[in-house]
């Protein structure tokens, strides 16, 4: 953290050089002076820190581009990996000294860092509309709440910072779950005021995403470590406004199609998604490591992650398992031998290719998500489904199986809370959810127990990077 405190400016400074990273248009002329104070004055210098806290999270090896968060995420059934730098993760040994954990620790605090200091710099605007500062601080909170989100969901209690205490890190403490969750909960409630239905350039968050993260959050809520069920209300109601037809969101009809390079700017699916660029240096959508990749005629990427084969299995047939798993490459050769991982489908279709980097991109929130949180809290609201919370269910689970679901008003609060978390864990699959519904329904022992029966609850949080520790100001987990 102490790096970052000195970084923050110069790395937004650097960003008034033509890039794009999330299809947000940006064409700044260095100012010829830079410093603080004259920095941020104009749209285009708000606009070029707002795309500093994407950059942070997204393009780099050590972003979610690169998939840390679902290397994170590998203690679920959905994603595996042998590589050396991440198979602690895979065995839910991991340690403090592992740099996944700290290069992503590190990049989170970077983008909270750059959001912290653009909410702070808006006050200076200079001929900018109250219209556009207003989008501008939603986008920041917005990003700073997604941040902060994952922080608390793998690492338990952080530090929670602000402009104003940003570059005294060594002195403040560590916020208790709680009261980083409240911090989430007030930057989304102010960007869901300020942010506007819609953007001209995809990328970006707008009311419907910060409502749909707002559900999400809710409903994580509900589990552990705070299991106050009473969110299980918020998630639903949260989840219906998204669900409004005045969003303009829905699911594709065809499951395969959500991953389709061609697709991308146009799903009526996607809430919030980073989109790579063959213009940004570094991997930028490349996701070699993810799955293998079609390059001309033939295949690339690494495979550093993929499913195991327990999972695969269980798998229900249908066009999504189709789409989400892949065994014929190429060149036509099918890989049909026992014990053989299934790589993952989903990642594939990257475009245009540059070096390393590409035109990939990571949906990170998605309709199907809103539908099952509805059904989910709708479920535990009501002692039981009622017809639009099976109405939602259905609407996910006939595309991926191509059949009706079954479940109907007599289905019991269990049978079918049971149905949507294991209707998740398909929807989702290998897109780092698992994890976290494995663990905020304390699921993380039973899970594992045949793959790892001497697993301990304490697996729950990671270790936070040993360099960052300060004993009474940061404290390390239980690991």
């Amino acid at each position: 953290m102490k790096l970052i405190k000195n970084i923050g400016l110069l790395f937004l400074l650097c960003l008034t050089m033509p890039l794009v990273v999330s299809c947000v248009d940006l064409d700044e002329n260095p100012p010829s002076d830079l410093s603080p104070q004259n920095f941020y004055t104009s749209e285009s210098e708000y606009n070029a820190a707002l795309t500093g806290i994407i950059k942070a999270l997204y393009s780099d090896w050590s972003g979610f581009d690169y998939g840390y968060d679902l290397i994170l995420a590998s203690g679920a059934e959905d994603i595996r990996s042998d590589a050396d730098l991440f198979k602690n993760f895979d065995r839910l040994v991991p340690n403090d000294r592992e740099l996944v954990i700290h290069d992503f620790w590190m990049k989170c605090y970077q983008a909270v860092s750059n959001a912290n200091t653009l909410i702070s710099k808006l006050q200076n605007a200079k001929d900018v509309s109250a219209e556009k500062l207003d989008a501008l601080e939603g986008q920041a909170r917005f990003l700073r709440a997604f941040t902060y989100f994952y922080l608390v969901r793998f690492f338990g209690p952080v530090q929670v910072t602000t402009y104003e205490n940003q570059n005294d890190i060594e002195t403040v403490k560590q916020s208790t779950v709680a009261e980083v969750y409240d911090a989430i909960l007030e930057d989304l409630g102010i960007a869901e005021v300020k942010l506007p239905p819609s953007f001209a350039e995809k990328g970006r968050p707008t009311r419907g995403a910060a409502k749909a993260l707002l559900a999400k959050v809710y409903l994580t809520m509900t589990g552990w470590p705070l299991n106050d069920k009473s969110y299980y209300v918020l998630a639903r109601d949260k989840a219906a406004e998204v669900m409004d037809e005045k969003y303009g969101y829905d699911l594709e009809d065809d499951f395969a199609d959500l991953w389709k390079q061609s697709n991308k700017l146009k799903s009526k699916e996607f809430i919030f998604t980073f989109y790579g660029s063959v213009a940004e240096d570094g991997v930028a959508g490349g996701h070699m490591d993810l799955a293998t990749r079609y390059f001309g005629n033939g295949e690339g990427g690494w495979g550093d992650y993929f499913s195991e084969t327990r999972f695969f299995d269980a798998f229900p047939e249908g066009p999504r398992k189709d789409a989400t798993f892949t065994s014929v490459f190429a060149d036509g050769t099918t890989f049909t031998e026992a014990g053989v991982e299934p790589f993952i489908a989903k990642y594939r279709d990257g475009g245009r290719r540059v070096n390393t980097s590409s035109e990939g991109f990571r949906p990170m929130l998605r309709f199907a998500d809103v539908l099952l949180i509805y059904a989910e809290a709708a479920n535990y609201v009501n002692n039981g489904p009622d017809q639009a919370a099976l109405d939602a269910f259905d609407r996910v689970y006939s595309r991926g199986r191509g059949e009706s679901s079954p479940y109907t008003l007599r289905t019991s609060q269990n049978e079918f809370d049971r149905a949507v978390l294991e209707e998740r864990a398909w929807e989702f699959a290998c897109e780092g959810d698992r994890w976290h519904d494995l663990v905020r329904r304390e699921m993380v022992v039973t899970a594992n127990a045949e793959r790892l029966p001497n697993v301990k609850e304490t697996a729950r949080l990671l270790p936070k990077p040993g360099t960052e520790i300060i004993p009474g100001i940061l404290d390390q987990n239980e690991y």
